[in-house]
C-alpha cells in the first residue's frame, strides 16, 4: 500500500495517512486494472520531527537531485554544484533513486561527480525506458504529456505523486543522516518526492524545484516547496494558471554552466578539438537520449554543400545511433562523429550552425554563448514548445522536417543580418547567470 501523509496546521498539527489501493484481479486477465480506494487513518504516532536546529553559519550544505530521463535535468544539476560551491558551499548531486534502498552512510560516487556511482534497478529500467520511448515512439510521450495538463486541472493526487511518495521515507532518512540543509530538485518526480516528506515530517528542510523547460510540466505544481525557479517571466502567468504559487515561483533562468558564461574563441576551440580551422563547421546535437533523424540533416547537408563544409555529429548517450553514424560516415572527411561526451562547450565554441532538436538545456546554453541555432525533430509535448518559445522571440529558427531544418542552416550560415539578429534575441532573452541568482536566492532565504 502506498502512503503519504498531509499535515495541516490550525491549533496543532494533524497528520494523516492516505492509504492508495492500486490492485484489483480482473478475472481471466493476464494483469490488474489499477483503482485507486482511499482511506484515512491517524497518523499522529508515527510522524517523526526532527530535533531543532542549532544556529548555523552562512555556509549550508545542499542536496541537488536530479534524474536521468534526459541529461539536460543533470547539466542543471551539475551547474546547480558549480555555483554552490564556488559560494563556500558544501553541494552534493545524486539521481533521485540512486539513493533508494541503500545504505546512505556507504560513501558512493554521486551523478555528475565523475566515477561510477550506484544506480538502483528501477533507475537503470526507467531511463532507459525513456530514451527508447522517445525515439521510437514519440507521439505516445506527447500524448502522456497532454494527459498529464489535463489531470492537472483536477485536484486529485496524481498517480506520478502516489508512486514518487513511495520514496519519501528513504530520501528523508538519507537527508537526515547526511545532515543537508537545503534540497534542490531539478526534476519533477524528486519535487513530488520532496512534497511527500514536506507533509509527513513536520521539521523537513527547506526544498526547492527547478523547471527545466520552457513550458509547464505537468504535475510540477503538486510539489509543496520552498520555492519554485523558472527560466522565464513569460511563463509566470501559465505556471500560475496550473497552481504553482505566485509569491513562491521566481523567473530567474535556466541554470547552465560557468562555461558557457566565457566561451573559448572560436579557433582555440577548434584547435583544441582538432577540427577544420577554414571551413564553416555545422554542428549536430542529438541530445541525451538521441534522435532518428541525424543522418537526415547530415545528408542534405553534405549533399548541398560540397567540400567546403565540416559537419559534427555529438550523438548523446545512445551507443547504437553512434555506431550506425559512425559507420554511415566512416570515409567521408567532412563529417567527424562523437560519441557522449563532456566537451559540449568546446564543440558549440567551435561551430558557425547548431542544428537540434530543442531540449531547454542545450538551447539556452548554445543561446548562452550566441551560436545561431535551427531546432527539428522535436518531441511532442515539452520540446516542441521549447521549440515554439525559442523561435517566437526570435532566439531560433524552427521546422519539424529535418531536410527542410539543414536548408534553412544553410541560408542562415550566409545571411549574416540574420545572425545578428538572433544573437541580439538570445542575448535580451536568456540569463547566463541563472545558477548564481538562484543560489543568491536560496542564501536569502536561509539567512
Amino acid at each position: 500500500m502506498d502512503k503519504w501523509a498531509l499535515t495541516c496546521q490550525n491549533d496543532k498539527a494533524i497528520g494523516f495517512d492516505l492509504v492508495a489501493i492500486a490492485e484489483r484481479k480482473v478475472s481471466g486477465a493476464a494483469t490488474g486494472i489499477a483503482t485507486c480506494l482511499v482511506e484515512w487513518t491517524s497518523l499522529n504516532q508515527r510522524t517523526q520531527v526532527k530535533p531543532p536546529r542549532e544556529e548555523k553559519s552562512a555556509i549550508v550544505k545542499v542536496l541537488v537531485l536530479t534524474r536521468s530521463t534526459g541529461e539536460g535535468h543533470n547539466r542543471v544539476a551539475a551547474a546547480m554544484r558549480e555555483a554552490f560551491q564556488a559560494r563556500g558551499h558544501e553541494c552534493d548531486v545524486w539521481d533521485a533513486l540512486q539513493i533508494v534502498g541503500q545504505d546512505p552512510k556507504v560513501p558512493e560516487v554521486p551523478v555528475a561527480a565523475g566515477g561510477k556511482a550506484h544506480q538502483h534497478w528501477v533507475s537503470d529500467v526507467s531511463s532507459h525506458l525513456y530514451s527508447w520511448a522517445v525515439v521510437k515512439i514519440p507521439f505516445m510521450f506527447g500524448a502522456v504529456f497532454n494527459m498529464g495538463e489535463v489531470w492537472c486541472r483536477t485536484k486529485v493526487p496524481s498517480p506520478v505523486y502516489i508512486q514518487n511518495a513511495k520514496y519519501a521515507d528513504a530520501t528523508q532518512d538519507f537527508i537526515v543522516d547526511n545532515e543537508y540543509d537545503v534540497v534542490v530538485s531539478t526534476h519533477t518526480f524528486p519535487v513530488e518526492t520532496l512534497s511527500a516528506i514536506r507533509r509527513k515530517y513536520a521539521a523537513a528542510v527547506r526544498c526547492y524545484g527547478i523547471l527545466t523547460d520552457y513550458s509547464y510540466t505537468p504535475f510540477f505544481a503538486e510539489g509543496d516547496n520552498d520555492g519554485f525557479f523558472i527560466p522565464h517571466q513569460d511563463m509566470m502567468a501559465t505556471c500560475v494558471k496550473h497552481r504553482m504559487p505566485a509569491d513562491r515561483t521566481y523567473a530567474l533562468g535556466l541554470p547552465v554552466a560557468e562555461v558557457f558564461q566565457h566561451p573559448m574563441d572560436k579557433q582555440a576551440a577548434r584547435q583544441q578539438l582538432g577540427l577544420p580551422s577554414d571551413q564553416p563547421i555545422y554542428l549536430l546535437m542529438a541530445g541525451g537520449v538521441g534522435t532518428p533523424y541525424t543522418s537526415q540533416i547530415c545528408d542534405r547537408l553534405l549533399s548541398e554543400g560540397g567540400e567546403s563544409l565540416y559537419v559534427t555529429i555529438l550523438t548523446g548517450r545512445r551507443e547504437d545511433l553512434f555506431t550506425a553514424a559512425a559507420r554511415r560516415y566512416r570515409d567521408d572527411p567532412r563529417v567527424r562523429v562523437v560519441p557522449f561526451t563532456e566537451r559540449v562547450p568546446a564543440f558549440m565554441a567551435a561551430a558557425d550552425i547548431m542544428i537540434s532538436k530543442p531540449g531547454a538545456v542545450s538551447s539556452t546554453e548554445a543561446a548562452t554563448i550566441g551560436l545561431p541555432l535551427v531546432h527539428t525533430g522535436a518531441i511532442p509535448g515539452s520540446e516542441v514548445k521549447n521549440a515554439r518559445f525559442f523561435a517566437d522571440r526570435g532566439m531560433s529558427l524552427y521546422n519539424q522536417n529535418p531536410a527542410e531544418a539543414a536548408r534553412i542552416a544553410q541560408r542562415l550560415l550566409h545571411d549574416p543580418a540574420g545572425i545578428a539578429r538572433m544573437r541580439d534575441h538570445q542575448r535580451r532573452t536568456v540569463v547566463p547567470d541563472a545558477a548564481q541568482r538562484i543560489v543568491a536566492k536560496i542564501e536569502e532565504d536561509c539567512s
